[in-house]
């Protein structure tokens, strides 16, 4: 892992620990719905 992607790798290991029983993938698409990338 390269130190420029390392602390994105620990966030995301963290969020999938704190999400294990969860399905990640409706998680997700919820949170990109909820907050849609703004194109200008």
């Amino acid at each position: 892992i390269s130190k420029n992607t390392f602390y994105l790798h620990l966030k995301e290991c963290e969020f999938r620990f704190n999400y294990r029983k969860h399905d990640i993938y409706r998680l997700l698409l919820k949170v990109c719905r909820n907050n849609p990338l703004k194109m200008s």
